[in-house]
């Protein structure tokens, strides 16, 4: 009867959203696959830039079972939240996680929920999925934000004068840093996986500067680059997902890889009495 009853809600919700219009979930179901065509050219793209140069190889003649992997919500344990952290963000990550998993042959992953269910949820909405729905052999995999570090380094100038006028030459750089951690919970003995991802951007600039009577005149002003947090988390997913099909595939050379590869790390800057340039 409950079942029921929640069967109705749900359906009255969706009458009083979409009245009498029956393109829309057409238009919605175009948008969403061209959303998901997008989020699968990102990934191979972070994949080319991230993995593409690694000397370990995988074994294609793989088991013909299945492995079913449930990813739970993005947890974040790190000092300080992001700025761009929000809930909604750690059940979209997540969903990054699945599709980057689901590209590897023997890999059935799939999200413990939805945002939409979280949603369904709060509002005491959600139909609960029965026990004997659930495959109780499945990989359930926690995530975890650990790090994450934005910052603008101090300019590197290079300046030539002639007197009268100077030229002066500004390199911008920026460093973006994610680190993650994946938690295995099942009979299954794996390690945790770790990734830890550094995005160094750099930009450069010049400017004509008058010099009067000891007095710079002129100039210019040149902005770093912009946090390049989606490249970051694509990066970081990607590398996540492979170290994630090694330990679960058990492949020895990847394994080793992961385990034994050194990270970079964000510069660590010794502080100046001078004040920081602020045009960068």
């Amino acid at each position: 009867m409950k079942k029921k009853l929640n069967l109705a809600i749900l359906f009255t919700i969706a009458l009083v959203s979409f009245p009498l219009n029956f393109d829309l979930p057409a238009s919605e179901l175009n948008q969403s696959k061209s959303k998901i065509r997008s989020i699968e050219e990102d990934l191979e793209k972070s994949r080319n830039n991230v993995l593409s140069s690694r000397e370990y190889s995988f074994d294609k003649d793989l088991t013909s079972e299945e492995i079913d992997v449930v990813i739970r919500p993005y947890k974040l344990s790190a000092e300080q939240s992001p700025d761009w952290w929000s809930e909604k963000q750690a059940y979209d990550m997540s969903f990054l996680l699945v599709k980057a998993l689901n590209n590897y042959p023997g890999i059935n992953a799939s999200l413990e929920k939805t945002w939409e269910e979280r949603i369904l949820e709060t509002e005491n909405l959600l139909i609960n999925k029965k026990e004997s729905d659930i495959n109780k052999n499945r990989v359930i995999i926690t995530p975890f934000v650990e790090d994450f570090k934005f910052q603008v380094l101090t300019p590197k100038k290079r300046g030539i004068g002639l007197v009268v006028i100077s030229i002066n030459r500004k390199t911008c750089i920026n460093e973006t840093f994610l680190s993650t951690r994946y938690v295995f919970d099942s009979n299954i003995d794996i390690e945790d996986i770790e990734s830890k991802q550094l995005l160094v951007k750099k930009k450069s600039g010049s400017s004509l500067n008058a010099n009067l009577l000891l007095v710079g005149k002129g100039g210019g002003k040149f902005k770093a680059p912009e946090k390049p947090l989606k490249e970051v988390v694509y990066n970081s997913i990607a590398d996540s997902a492979e170290g994630l099909y090694c330990a679960l595939t058990n492949n020895g050379e990847c394994i080793k890889y992961y385990q034994n590869r050194e990270y970079q790390f964000p510069t660590v800057e010794k502080k100046r009495k001078k004040k920081k340039d602020k045009s960068c």
